[in-house]
């Protein structure tokens, strides 16, 4: 027995308190992880599972609306200077504790209680904050039933709520003479506050939500795939729900492969007109990503029947950082082997390639040069300013900078010599060239350094890329070749 636990009745003695295997497998869980981190306790009883609790948290912030309860677990609990017991009615006060990463609830076991209880934790994280949630008695045989009827039903309701582990005695263990838990003793589950997103189902030309998910797309296990008939049909419509150049650029090298795997079948992206039909966004993105590649047989206008876009991937919920066209293309029931080389590609002109070489002989000569790129990114988190990413991010451009002295082809979102980098040797600022003309000089160039960025993205099948990585994880966003810092 863990040393914690030798002075700990276990349930078979004390009814009201967790069993001696469930605080071995929480003892197992929390390891060294949580030391920096505080605990909610909804719930105090005598104050056992505090005890053990505050030997793996920062701090813990335990409830108890019973005064006599309350006394016995701060006497059980004398020696311990890292537990605030509040005597507290958490069903009749606000719940209004700071910087809690864990809720141990085992308070009032009625469904209506146990989803009021999980309502207020949820309530207590902040966006992207990522809340575990701990429960006791999920499998106990008892008139209310509401522990494992209250999560179940969350889980329903709340898509970025789910269960991580089942903890504690398993199901027909017998906690008390005739009384046997009838599933696993407790769960840990979790809620992480990110923005629900939607999914768009598009038909018959018409945009409709679907439903709103946690993340988007379809676990490998669900078995979900394009349908045969579609694919057997051989018109297929490539489309993005997300309308900047990078998104588009991410899946261009969709036509090519599409073409690889039916070489019969016809391959089509939205025009101007149908992303506006849409989406009421009208774009040139898709015209300079996919502009003259020899795989699109067409712009169209319009499109009849279902449209399988980018919302129908299949992701991994244990490795976030796929690449979007990869997780489509398994959508499209391409197989391992066939999902390979999917860089970025881009088609440019003749006309193209002689005005770009021209303004690179200007400009360069037969010198190498680099391209650097800062966007409007730069330095912020969540859209807004952030210093410690600002002071991270020059410093890591002034690193890539000074080991490649090259002259440079730039775009910043501010005039440069309000940036930290107007030492560097100026080639050309292509604020006022077109787009394609920018990527193709930007894809001769020896090395591209930016802020993460699409436009950057896009050349990396044909330039060294280093990009200042500013969302993590990168998620589907990860394009491969580039380079992260």
């Amino acid at each position: 027995m863990n040393e914690l636990l030798k002075d700990i009745p276990d349930k078979r003695v004390e009814k009201n308190t967790t069993s001696h295997k469930f605080k071995q497998d929480l003892i197992n869980y929390l390891g060294e992880d949580f030391k920096e981190k505080n605990c909610l306790e909804i719930g105090t009883h005598k104050g056992y599972t505090a005890r053990i609790l505050s030997s793996f948290f920062k701090n813990v912030i335990t409830c108890e609306v019973n005064q006599q309860l309350w006394d016995m677990a701060k006497k059980i609990n004398h020696d311990k200077n890292n537990i605030d017991f509040l005597l507290k009615d958490v069903y009749n006060t606000v719940w209004d504790f700071k910087n809690i990463d864990v809720v141990f609830i085992d308070c009032d076991h009625h469904i209506d209680a146990v989803l009021m209880d999980i309502q207020n934790a949820i309530n207590l994280t902040q966006v992207n904050q990522e809340l575990i949630i701990i429960f006791d008695d999920y499998g106990l045989d008892n008139p209310w039933h509401g522990v494992k009827e209250a999560i179940n039903k969350c889980i329903e309701l709340e898509p970025r709520f789910k269960i991580k582990k089942f903890i504690g005695e398993i199901k027909g263990y017998e906690y008390k003479s005739d009384h046997y838990l009838k599933e696993r003793e407790g769960v840990i589950c979790s809620f992480k506050n990110t923005p629900l997103q939607k999914f768009y189902r598009i038909f018959d030309n018409e945009l409709h939500t679907a439903h709103e998910t946690a993340q988007l797309g379809f676990e490998i296990e669900e078995g979900l795939r394009i349908p045969d008939e579609y694919l057997n049909n051989q018109e297929f419509l490539i489309m993005r729900t997300c309308h900047g150049i990078g998104d588009w650029g991410i899946i261009s090298a969709m036509p090519r492969l599409l073409k690889q795997k039916y070489p019969n079948c016809k391959v089509y992206v939205p025009s101007k007109k149908l992303l506006n039909k849409y989406f009421g966004i009208s774009h040139e993105n898709v015209n300079v990503v996919f502009k003259n590649n020899p795989y699109v047989d067409a712009f169209i206008d319009d499109n009849k029947g279902e449209v399988f876009h980018d919302h129908y991937r299949i992701f991994d919920k244990n490795n976030s950082d796929v690449p979007l066209l990869k997780q489509i293309l398994e959508f499209w029931q391409f197989s391992d082997d066939e999902i390979k080389d999917i860089q970025p590609e881009i088609y440019w002109t003749h006309d193209e390639i002689n005005l770009g070489n021209n303004i690179i002989e200007e400009h360069v000569g037969e010198r190498e040069f680099g391209a650097l790129l800062i966007s409007d990114k730069f330095g912020t988190q969540f859209g807004k300013f952030h210093q410690e990413s600002y002071d991270r991010d020059v410093k890591n451009f002034d690193k890539i900078l000074k080991k490649n002295t090259l002259p440079y082809f730039y775009y910043s979102s501010c005039p440069l010599k309000e940036t930290p980098f107007d030492y560097i040797e100026k080639a050309l600022d292509l604020r006022h060239i077109d787009l394609r003309i920018q990527l193709y000089i930007k894809s001769k160039a020896k090395i591209n350094i930016s802020n993460q960025c699409g436009t950057s993205q896009i050349v990396v099948r044909y330039s060294d890329c280093i990009a200042i990585q500013r969302q993590f994880p990168m998620g589907s966003n990860i394009v491969e070749g580039e380079s992260y810092l």
